[in-house]
């Protein structure tokens, strides 16, 4: 019989066998759920996946479905179906001068800006067109609001409000200007730059940031205009010397001041170099006492200037290639000789087609224009019939302030191929409208060698009374009788006219007019019952 020691032995043993079972059976239990678990995980991975993939199909037809609305938005939007070359050229159209908005007496341009306000197409349409911003303006001469005088501000246009100084710090912030210059490319650009005319300039560290922002961009200029009608202008001309030498594509030039502003000479060689330039306007009072801008006249052709007489005629006398000149005495100066040495005539400008002279027919009898066609004057007609002789041209445009029937007449006479004649001077001149009816008188055509004018295509006057009226149908009548191929007579523009209601004269230019004559500012009269407001409507004339 076993001792008691070995079976105590074997019951060890026996317990030891069925821990090790039971733990063997654990085990396996605990690889079984961690297999089925590492199968549940793989389940879940797929379904990941394939929710993964279902987001991206959802997000796939969401992008279709957004640009399936668009397109049906822009068919029914007439914003979003103009192309965008199209646009761009509305856009160019839209800030033509002549389709910007008036307030009061002065013309506020549209300013780019405004265009990209819109939507995002037109802001980036307006963006991408270096065109739309070539064009600076800087106007400091008043703001572009309107004080009433009641204090309150008004944009209406219409009356006749003081305006304040702009405040150029909150009107043109550096920053506007920078974005500008950028957005303009690397093209040419137009500069305008005005400053204050009702009191001396303020801001002026700022003024001069952006005179120099603009200096920077010298090379590019095409056209620069500075003008000024104050007198505190230290520094700023000084400023402008900086372009000497940059002004490779510079075609126009003004440069402009007070009536009594004297040329700066900071300027004397600002604009010496300046291979393209053909236009320039001199509004400052330039003379022989002291050097003058140094520019090369002889590629002018247009001028527009206020001068001395030496100083102008040692100018023109250098402007061989002149086509058009516009000179204007501010201050009415008389020199019937403005240098002994010279003698009649020493001045010729043999491509002059247009002049304007403005207090300052003296020059007359010192310039030769064989090719003269247009000419504008507003004193001293008994000059013009000698000046045509010697000059031996043939006008096609002739417009006087001063009416003198003698020597008017003369000229009349002299010009043969006349198709435009404009007497704009003379309202309330009893005197004028005398004249007016001897120059009427002249113009009608009697079937003789006498007559005159037979090309003479339009006419335009500024005031015609009633009484003369009469003379102006015969005249008419006898221009628009003749056969319709030999014709000439076109239209008459008559800017005011004063008729009693029963006057027969309307059946005569109704007439006219029914039988295509162009008549302008000659209305009908109106009945006695619509003159109750006369009063209001002489206010409003």
């Amino acid at each position: 019989m076993p001792s008691p020691a070995v079976l105590d032995n074997e019951l060890l043993q026996d317990a030891l066998r069925d821990q090790a079972a039971a733990l063997r059976a654990q085990m396996d239990a605990l690889r079984a759920r961690t297999s089925a678990l590492d199968a549940k995980k793989v389940a879940l991975r797929l379904e990941l996946e394939a929710v993964v993939l279902e987001e991206a199909g959802c997000q796939k037809e969401m992008a279709l479905v957004d640009r399936t609305l668009t397109t049906v938005l822009k068919r029914v939007s007439h914003i979003f179906r103009v192309p965008r070359e199209i646009l761009t050229e509305i856009f160019r159209w839209t800030l033509r001068p002549e389709y910007t908005r008036v307030v009061g007496i002065r013309t506020v341009p549209i300013p780019p800006w405004k265009l990209g306000h819109i939507c995002r197409y037109w802001r980036e349409t307006a963006q991408g067109d270096p065109c739309l911003w070539s064009d600076i303006v800087i106007d400091c001469r008043q703001s572009c609001r309107r004080q009433p005088r009641d204090g309150h501000w008004d944009n209406e246009a219409g009356r006749h409000y003081s305006t304040p100084p702009c405040n150029p710090v909150s009107e043109y912030p550096l920053e506007a200007l920078a974005t500008q210059l950028r957005l303009s490319g690397t093209g040419c650009v137009s500069v305008e730059f005005w400053l204050n005319s009702q009191r001396p300039v303020q801001h002026r560290s700022y003024m001069m940031a952006l005179l120099n922002t603009l200096i920077a961009e010298s090379n590019r200029w095409i056209r620069f205009t500075m003008e000024s009608r104050t007198d505190d202008m230290s520094g700023v001309f000084g400023a402008l010397s900086q372009v000497c030498g940059r002004l490779d594509h510079l075609q126009y030039l003004r440069v402009g001041g007070g009536e009594s502003s004297e040329w700066p000479k900071e300027l004397n060689d600002a604009f010496s170099v300046a291979p393209n330039l053909q236009e320039v306007y001199l509004s400052l009072d330039l003379s022989n006492r002291a050097p003058g801008p140094s520019i090369c006249w002889a590629q002018l052709t247009k001028l527009d200037i206020t001068a001395e007489p030496d100083f102008l005629l040692d100018s023109l006398r250098l402007a061989e290639n002149l086509r058009e000149l516009v000179f204007s005495d501010s201050l009415g100066r008389e020199y019937p000789n403005p240098d002994s040495s010279r003698t009649t005539h020493s001045t010729v400008l043999p491509e002059l087609r247009r002049l304007s002279l403005y207090y300052g027919t003296w020059v007359v009898p010192y310039l030769s224009t064989p090719k003269l066609e247009h000419l504008k004057l507003d004193w001293e007609c008994e000059r013009i019939p000698p000046f045509i002789v010697l000059s031996r041209c043939n006008l096609h445009s002739l417009s006087v302030d001063c009416l003198e029937p003698a020597p008017i007449i003369t000229v009349l006479k002299m010009s043969p191929d006349l198709s435009h004649l404009e007497l704009p001077y003379g309202v309330g001149s009893e005197a004028y409208h005398e004249h007016l009816t001897e120059v009427f008188s002249a113009l009608t055509l009697n079937d003789t060698s006498t007559d005159i004018c037979l090309r003479l295509g339009s006419l335009r006057f500024d005031h015609v009374e009633s009484s003369d009226l009469a003379t102006l149908c015969d005249m008419l009548h006898s221009r628009w009788r003749v056969p319709p191929h030999l014709r000439s007579l076109k239209s008459i523009d008559i800017v005011e006219s004063y008729l009693p209601n029963t006057d027969p004269v309307w059946e005569r230019l109704d007439a006219l007019r029914r039988d295509g004559l162009d008549i302008v500012g000659l209305e009908p009269p109106s009945d006695a019952s619509d003159e109750k407001d006369s009063d209001d409507e002489d206010e409003h004339r």
